[in-house]
């Protein structure tokens, strides 16, 4: 998935029937299929799976729409698939830009400016889509409804994309986490971490669970991990000392956490610890896992792995140089780098089909949406 360095910018009007890079040339591709990734990390666990979804055996280009037809594009922030819509964040000279697209053909519906200085993807929420975007005095979260600001909150330096979970928005920043009730634009809590000399701050996006919100605090001052109660912020349990390298994720039981040079699983209603397992190589960081308990994966940089839930033994290994955070959907494994973006099957890690030249930005009901340059490619099952 994009990066928010990679930050977006719009999908042109004019969607392109085609075959220019999804893998099957000699596919007839259907029309795409909706499906629910309201955010990154795709749901309020973050663990980028969609366990009862399917992939196909192979996939055609069923349209190509530009990317700002009318502009230059300079900053990719991410999309997100809302059932038969897709959201995109970008930024084009002197603005952020805010765009609807239809999911059957790429063609741009609702499109309004945000501010310029875009700080995560797009998250929807609700019926609401929050847009995270630095200021003078720290960011601010701005809450839209069909392209219409319908609500404001402050924040802190350096916040995280926040995470949705019904209709609450929980997230962090230099200050602390917070939970934001989008319904009636109002603070349900926050907390602060640290000291009066150094503040404790959440610097990644949570994972929320049906009663807690699970924080990692990164701050020299105060360093450690937080299972907070989802109603009103308290503390149920609290690992002090991991400094987490990238996003908490809720998985079954487990809450998995990436730190320096290993990967840290805790029972989630414990804290207790299950077990830890080291990056191969001395890699410095795993990516956020993804997948469920009844199939894990993760990435290193260099390669994706397969990953026991149960003893955080590695099975299967791909090398594939510079790959992000990889997804699971069913019985397959999505994960792309600046050159690719492959298909595993998630029993055995041989490949299922590879598309050159694309970034993944998020699955579909049956393909996948990739970027390649300044087109967004909607590459889908083949009818034939």
């Amino acid at each position: 998935m994009p990066s928010r360095r990679d930050l977006l910018a719009t999908i042109g009007a004019g969607a392109a029937l085609g075959l220019a890079g999804c893998a099957s040339r000699d596919c007839t591709p259907i029309e795409p299929a909706g499906t629910d990734w309201p955010q990154p990390g795709g749901d309020s666990g973050n663990t980028a799976a969609i366990p009862d979804g399917s992939l196909p055996a192979r996939v055609g280009d069923r349209w190509r729409a530009s990317i700002v037809p009318d502009a230059d594009l300079l900053a990719f922030a991410g999309a997100v698939v809302d059932g038969e819509r897709i959201v995109g964040l970008g930024r084009i000279a002197e603005t952020g830009l805010y765009t609807e697209y239809d999911l059957a053909d790429g063609s741009t519906g609702t499109r309004v400016t945000v501010p310029e200085r875009i700080a995560s993807p797009p998250v929807v929420v609700a019926g609401f889509t929050a847009v995270v975007a630095a200021t003078d005095d720290g960011a601010e979260l701005r809450l839209l409804s069909n392209g219409t600001e319908s609500g404001r909150y402050a924040l802190g330096a350096a916040p995280a994309t926040p995470r949705a979970a019904g209709t609450t928005l929980f997230g962090g920043d230099a200050d602390g986490a917070f939970a934001y009730e989008v319904t009636d634009g109002r603070e349900r809590w926050r907390r602060e971490f640290g000291d009066q000399q150094e503040g404790g701050a959440v610097s990644f996006s949570p994972a929320v669970d049906d009663r807690r919100a699970y924080v990692t605090v990164t701050s020299s001052s105060d360093r450690g991990i937080y299972a907070l109660n989802r109603l009103h912020g308290e503390t149920d349990w609290s690992v002090t000392g991991p400094r987490a390298t990238r996003a908490p994720v809720r998985a079954g039981s487990l809450l998995l956490v990436p730190t320096r040079n290993e990967l840290l699983a805790f029972d989630a209603e414990t804290g207790e610890r299950r077990w830890s397992t080291p990056t191969p190589a001395d890699r410095r960081t795993f990516s956020s896992p993804a997948g469920t308990e009844a199939g894990l994966v993760v990435a290193d940089g260099a390669a994706i792995h397969e990953l026991d839930p149960e003893t955080g033994e590695l099975g299967w290994s791909v090398d594939f140089e510079g790959v992000g955070r990889p997804l699971v959907v069913g019985d397959a494994v999505l994960a792309s780098n600046d050159g690719a973006t492959r298909a595993l099957e998630l029993g055995d890690g041989s490949e299922r089909w590879r598309i050159d030249d694309v970034s993944l930005v998020a699955p579909l009901g049956n393909g996948v949406l990739v970027r390649r340059g300044d087109e967004l490619i909607a590459c889908t099952a083949c009818e034939n």
